[in-house]
């Protein structure tokens, strides 16, 4: 579908409106309103053709966004936006606190920040201009929650865009509801795990950790994070994690007599909030071991403090001066936090032994999990819980059968590079062939499938926890690909997306008061190189976070998933299948193969080429489709040469354009959400 082109409109702006001084009385801004797709960057549309409609194309039970544009060549004063006539059919009404009117803007100028209009605000700024980018343009983004009951058919409705310098402006909304519902997030099968980032608010907020008005953002924030699916929770037991946590939650109170008892009051208050605003709780992860406390790594052992090979290069220089402050900030001992119990202070450095000092923490730790174990059985959560973090460095043997005396055997969780546990559900003993691992997202050793006719597969059928891990950024990239990332994985051999940051924005701001780190920069014995936490779906609104573009894309992206999911689990299942009619299964699979081959047409447009791959493995999609070409006999040039990063750069701009602008994505949508309505139908 090509985009609808724009309207010009040339308001009258009065100078008092604009400035509050004289100007001639003729002057007129040049103000355009158009429209533009969600999942696209509008900053990137030169021409966007003429303006039409704002078409949405949703689910019974699912949330679903359009937008429009509002541009001008001088800054934009006082934009509102409101819904006129509510969105009605001939068979019914959606009521208008079902639908968010918001305002897209750009993040400021920094390092690594999301593209186009990606921050949702539910009011715009006073005065929009060219400080944040090279062209004054704002985004206005309707999104419809609509009822699991409601009747399916067209609904229509009228949206008005007001500007000091604007006439009033009708946008047409035009809604298709499909008659399939959707599951409740909780229900679904696409694995995606996001993850909270107390100390982000408090630094972006200049909040008090734990106070009132700090638990409240949080609460803000999970709500958010609820809409992805993601019911997975840290409690960092101890501090200055490679998550950024600053303190422990699991806090130690020093008596007068210089005995430590463990408080779990902010713990608790903590996971009170989390059960409420996020839901149903999958994993509730308690974040044990971090980088710091590493003893080997490839064959090296840190038993000893690591020298520095001053004829090494640099890069190779600068990780072993890390391995010495590792070393230097393990022999102090383990990081916690602990009050004075008479000032209510938070001690300097406060630390306790370390694990490998058995007999000392076994007495500290046994009490703690076996108390652990009370609380969350308490809560339901008991068989939730998993230990952390295992990445590209692990607790050694000893460390991890410490762990399974003292916490009766708790899983594992790993965030590292090479997969760990693939075609090994939990229970595996895949940690150091003594501890179990339960989930692991990984970036390496991933599968693809390009090609249907090559074979399908079903990621989210595998039998073990295991997902996606993005270490190059592509998740603050443009929305598209974070639309399809669940959709790659779950067609490939990967039941989803894992490691995401929530509010894990670059809070942390350096002397000029510039955008500068992430909260965990503040800890960098922490750092796993490149698998920090390198994307963030949550933004810092005016008085709390917002959502994002990306997140409403993910979102939107995982019930596609799901649909696929609904027509994947009968079609792969005989007896099921045998419910339905032949045609109806054949009219299914064809649906489904169109929906999976768009997508990768719009990362690889070269067809002829992408009929060549089936299954496909690398670190990348990228990259596992460059090694499928070389493969099949296609000359490709080295991966990593300029040619190469050239290539890959334009097929994938030009797969954005033809998605955005040439794929009709809406229409394979609303086909795959009407043959998952059929299909579910006949399987009941």
């Amino acid at each position: 579908m090509l985009p609808t082109p724009r309207l010009v409109i040339h308001a009258l702006a009065a100078a008092f409106m604009l400035l509050g001084v004289g100007v001639a009385a003729d002057a007129r801004a040049d103000v355009r309103v158009w429209n533009y797709h969600v999942l696209g960057d509008p900053f990137t549309i030169e021409d966007p053709g003429e303006f039409g409609a704002m078409r949405i194309v949703g689910t019974r039970n699912g949330s679903f966004s359009g937008a429009v544009a509002v541009e001008s060549d001088e800054p934009i004063e006082g934009l509102r936006a409101n819904l006129t006539t509510s969105l009605a059919s001939d068979d019914g009404a959606i009521a208008d606190d079902h639908v968010q009117v918001r305002y897209a803007l750009p993040w400021e100028r920094t390092n690594s920040r999301p593209p186009g209009l990606d921050i949702l605000q539910a009011e715009a700024p006073r005065t929009i201009n060219a400080e944040q980018s090279d062209r004054i343009l704002a985004g206005v983004w309707v999104t419809v929650a609509i009822p699991d009951d409601l009747a399916p058919g067209t609904y229509r409705g009228e949206l008005t865009i007001n500007a000091r310098n604007l006439d009033p402006q009708t946008v047409d909304i035009e809604l298709t509801v499909i008659d399939w519902r959707a599951p409740d997030p909780g229900d679904w099968r696409t694995w995606i795990e996001m993850i909270q980032s107390p100390d982000t608010l408090a630094i972006e907020y200049d909040l008090e950790l734990w106070s009132d008005e700090h638990f409240d953002m949080i609460a803000r924030s999970f709500e958010l994070i609820r809409t992805s699916g993601s019911r997975v929770v840290y409690v960092p037991l101890i501090r200055e994690t490679n998550q950024g946590n600053e303190q422990s939650m699991v806090r130690w109170i020093r008596k007068a007599d210089g005995s430590l008892e463990p408080d779990y009051s902010i713990m608790e208050r903590y996971l009170d909030i989390a059960q409420e605003h996020l839901g149903e709780l999958d994993l509730v992860v308690f974040y044990a071991w971090d980088a710091y406390l590493v003893m080997e790594y490839r064959g090296n052992s840190y038993e000893e403090r690591p020298e520095v090979d001053e004829s090494a290069g640099a890069y190779a220089q600068t990780q072993q001066r890390r391995n010495q402050q590792r070393w230097d900030m393990r022999q102090k001992g383990l990081t916690v936090t602990i009050i004075d119990e008479a000032t209510g202070e938070v001690e300097e450095d406060g630390r306790l032994p370390l694990y490998l000092d058995a007999e000392a923490s076994r007495e500290i730790w046994k009490p703690v999990y076996d108390e652990l174990r009370v609380r969350m059985r308490s809560r339901g959560l008991e068989d939730a819980m998993a230990l952390s973090m295992v990445t590209d460095v692990e607790p050694t043997r000893e460390e991890v059968e410490f762990f399974n005396e003292v916490t009766g055997g708790l899983p594992w969780i790993a965030h590292s590079h090479p997969s760990r546990i693939s075609g090994k559900p939990s229970p595996n003993n895949a940690l150091r062939s003594v501890g179990d691992i339960t989930y692991q997202a990984h970036a390496y050793n991933l599968v693809y499938q390009v090609n249907p006719e090559e074979g399908r597969m079903y990621g989210w059928d595998v039998p073990e926890r295991r997902a996606y891990l993005c270490r190059f950024g592509l998740l603050n990239g443009p929305p598209l690909r974070v639309r399809q990332m669940p959709l790659l994985n779950i067609t490939g051999n990967q039941r989803g997306v894992g490691r995401l940051g929530g509010d894990f924005w670059t809070a942390v701001r350096d002397g000029r008061g510039r955008r500068a780190g992430q909260a965990f920069a503040r800890y960098p014995e922490n750092h796993w190189r490149g698998l920090n936490i390198n994307s963030w779906f949550l933004a810092p609104g005016v008085d709390g976070p917002v959502a994002t573009a990306r997140l409403e894309n993910l979102r939107e992206g995982v019930l596609e998933c799901e649909a696929r999911i609904v027509i994947e689990s009968v079609l792969i299942d005989d007896a099921r299948r045998q419910q339905l009619d032949p045609d109806l299964a054949e009219r299914a699979q064809q649906v489904l193969d169109d929906h999976h081959w768009v997508m990768w047409r719009s990362i690889w447009t070269n067809e002829e080429e992408l009929r060549m791959l089936g299954r496909i493995s690398g670190r990348s999609t990228y990259e596992a489709i460059w090694g499928g070409l070389s493969n099949a006999g296609v000359d490709m040039p080295g991966f990593w040469e300029g040619a190469a990063r050239n290539k890959r750069s334009e097929e994938d701009r030009k797969g954005l354009a033809w998605y955005v602008a040439e794929s009709n994505w809406q229409d394979i949508n609303e086909r795959l959400f009407t043959i998952a309505a059929e299909v579910q139908r006949a399987a009941e």
